[in-house]
C-alpha cells in the first residue's frame, strides 16, 4: 500500500526549516541546500515544493502571513472592544515563540522587500492586513463608546500601526528594551488614552 504523504504537515515542515535557516544565516543564505539539510530532507525533495531560492523565500513570507491569521482565528477573543484590540494585537506581536520567529523573519525580509517586486508585493498586502486589523479594533472601541467621539479614526489606525510596528521591531532588535511588559504597558496606555476624558 503506497504511503500517504500529509503535504500540509510536510509544507509546514519546510516553514520552520525556512525560518530557522534565515534566523541563522539571512535571507540569502536560506538556499533549498540548506533548507534540506535543516530540514533533513534531500535537495530534490525540497526542489519539489520549490524551484528556486526566490519561491522558498516567498513562502515563507506567506506563511507568516498564514501563521498571523491563524493566530488572530482562535476563537477565546474578548467580548469587551478594548480587551480585544490588546488581545489580538498582542497575538502578533511577538510575545511567544512562534510570533517571534515570525517577526524576525519579516525583519531580515525587509532589505528583500526594498530589491523584489514580489516581496515587496506581499509586504504590502500585510501592511493592509494589519491596518484593517487596527481599523477594525478602534472602531469597535468607537462603538462600545471607548473613544472620544471627535477622534479621527484614520490618524488613530495610523498611530497605532506605527506603534505596532515599532513594538515589533524593537522587541526582536533591542529585546532588552522592549521586554513583554513594556509591550503590554505601551498597548493599554495608547488605548487608553483615546477614552473620552
Amino acid at each position: 500500500m503506497p504511503k500517504i504523504v500529509d503535504h500540509e504537515q510536510r509544507r509546514w515542515e519546510l516553514v520552520r526549516a525556512v525560518w530557522a535557516v534565515i534566523r541563522e544565516r539571512g535571507v540569502q543564505g536560506a538556499s533549498v541546500r540548506a533548507v534540506a539539510r535543516e530540514a533533513g530532507w534531500s535537495p530534490s525533495s525540497v526542489q519539489y515544493y520549490f524551484s528556486t531560492q526566490a519561491e522558498l523565500l516567498l513562502f515563507a513570507l506567506k506563511a507568516i502571513s498564514e501563521a498571523a491569521e491563524l493566530r488572530l482565528a482562535v476563537p477565546d477573543t474578548p467580548t469587551d472592544p478594548r480587551e480585544r484590540a490588546l488581545t489580538q494585537l498582542e497575538r502578533l506581536l511577538p510575545m511567544d515563540a512562534d510570533s517571534r520567529v515570525a517577526t524576525e523573519i519579516w525583519v531580515a525580509f525587509l532589505s528583500l522587500v526594498r530589491i523584489d517586486a514580489q516581496a515587496r508585493e506581499l509586504n504590502s498586502a500585510a501592511h493592509v492586513q494589519v491596518t484593517s486589523l487596527c481599523r477594525e479594533l478602534l472602531e469597535g472601541m468607537a462603538g462600545a463608546g471607548q473613544i472620544a467621539p471627535d477622534a479621527d479614526l484614520d490618524l488613530e489606525t495610523s498611530l497605532l500601526q506605527a506603534l505596532f510596528d515599532g513594538i515589533a521591531l524593537h522587541a526582536v532588535t533591542v529585546p532588552e528594551h522592549m521586554p513583554q511588559t513594556l509591550v503590554r504597558r505601551l498597548l493599554a496606555h495608547h488605548l487608553d488614552r483615546l477614552r473620552p476624558s
